[in-house]
């Protein structure tokens, strides 16, 4: 259905984009901007519900994480890197940079500024957090907004509100990964999106 809603809203656009300028038309092209990114959303969704089509390979995950960041900090936003895994990892690249794309959207929406730390643990798994000092999440709500379209009460608006996929498509794409991914409130105030990849045997 996704899919198929793409081409009518494409020839919407099209026939807006000639409309005189004017408040009706600035409301319709929000509109059209709004069903287009939920179409998106629901496209990369329903493929991460039918398996990884991308093949594991052995990267080096701080040039990723690193140029990762990067793009953030060349678009203006404050994004920060901290740690390093030291270490080739085999893994997925496009499902995890999207992953972390997502946290780190989210991140910046509600707070403005993410910080990512990297780590490994004691067994060889690679931790990566998303931080931010935001307004956290209820604790009753850490495992629900997981679910597909589920969003807080506080981000239900046009600002921030999104499609209520980012982090169910963040969620699929990690169990595909044999990862974990979770969230936790911080002490002090803000959320820990964290990110663990297990060592491949």
């Amino acid at each position: 259905i996704s899919h198929d809603l793409q081409t009518p809203i494409t020839r919407m656009r099209l026939r807006v984009d000639v409309m005189d300028e004017s408040p009706q038309h600035a409301k319709l092209q929000q509109d059209l901007q709004e069903m287009e990114t939920l179409v998106k959303e629901g496209v990369a969704y329903a493929r991460t519900l039918h398996g990884a089509a991308e093949a594991p390979i052995r990267i080096d995950p701080d040039a990723l994480l690193d140029s990762l960041v990067c793009d953030y900090v060349d678009a203006g936003k404050e994004v920060s890197l901290h740690g390093a895994v030291g270490v080739a990892l085999v893994t997925r690249p496009q499902a995890l940079k999207r992953i972390l794309g997502n946290l780190v959207d989210n991140a910046l929406k509600f707070s403005g500024a993410a910080e990512l730390e990297v780590g490994v643990q004691a067994d060889g798994a690679v931790t990566i957090a998303v931080l931010d000092r935001g307004p956290g999440i209820p604790a009753e709500s850490l495992e629900a907004v997981f679910e597909p379209f589920v969003r807080l009460e506080a981000s239900r608006n046009r600002n921030t509100g999104g499609t209520g996929l980012g982090l169910a498509i963040a969620r699929q794409l990690t169990l595909a990964m044999d990862a974990k991914l979770s969230l936790h409130n911080r002490a002090g105030g803000g959320l820990e999106a964290r990110l663990t990849l297990r060592p491949q045997r």
